[in-house]
């Protein structure tokens, strides 16, 4: 039988990775993005009402999540040219205020000081993450390795969802290759990036992922400022 081995970093390589949303700052800027868009109109609010039995859900459970986010992503979306789409999202960028985590930002900062191979690894689409790093000072600093989307039947939905194990894949697909010397998150869906880690920081966290990810990592795992997500 074949085995299929996971292409490894060259050993004494420093790679860090970092999670965006609820790890370098609090909150969920593309779920905010999305709800704002949907709550703006009585049709959008509408259907996300009836498909919320079904696919809320879907957003909660690792396989189907790309499937989720792009339901509620079309919903915002539906009926917007790629322009138009374009220029809500850039007014959405300009209005969202960021709040930093700064144990977690001091850090990254101080990684990418001492010459390490520092990489955002987010779920959020490459504009919106790529907008907000800058806004952090760290443009051309850092790697990013971020969601994409794609246009569908006169909206826009989620092409690559980068959470869970495709979060590590497509850290690989981009050239960080594991192991990582450390990587961050708030979440335990990020249990493979985690787990490719010789230390593994969860920050801002919910209780029920610490003791998840408490009885998965053991020793590995380090505990950073947990405060209201």
């Amino acid at each position: 039988m074949l085995q299929t081995i996971m292409p490894t970093n060259k050993p004494g390589t420093e790679i860090v990775v970092y999670d965006m949303d609820g790890t370098l700052f609090r909150g969920d800027c593309g779920g905010a993005f999305i709800k704002q868009r949907i709550k703006a109109s009585i049709g959008r609010l509408v259907l996300s009402l009836l498909v919320a039995p079904f696919a809320y859900p879907m957003l909660h459970i690792p396989s189907l999540r790309r499937l989720g986010v792009s339901i509620y992503l079309w919903i915002a979306s539906v009926g917007m040219t790629e322009s138009g789409y374009s220029e809500v999202l850039e007014a959405f960028i300009a209005q969202y205020r960021i709040n930093p985590i700064e144990p977690v930002l001091s850090e990254c900062r101080k990684d990418i000081a001492e010459g390490k191979t520092v990489v955002i690894a987010t779920g959020a689409g490459h504009e919106m993450a790529s907008a907000f790093i800058r806004q952090l000072g760290m443009e051309n600093q850092v790697g990013l390795v971020t969601s994409q989307s794609m246009r569908f039947f006169g909206g826009v939905i989620s092409a690559v969802q980068c959470n869970g194990e495709v979060k590590l894949s497509e850290l690989i697909r981009n050239g960080y290759l594991p192991p990582y010397q450390k990587a961050y998150s708030d979440t335990a869906s990020d249990l493979p990036i985690l787990r490719s880690a010789e230390t593994a920081f969860l920050v801002n966290y919910r209780e029920k992922d610490r003791v998840y990810l408490s009885r998965c990592l053991g020793e590995k795992l380090s505990l950073v400022a947990r405060t209201n997500h």
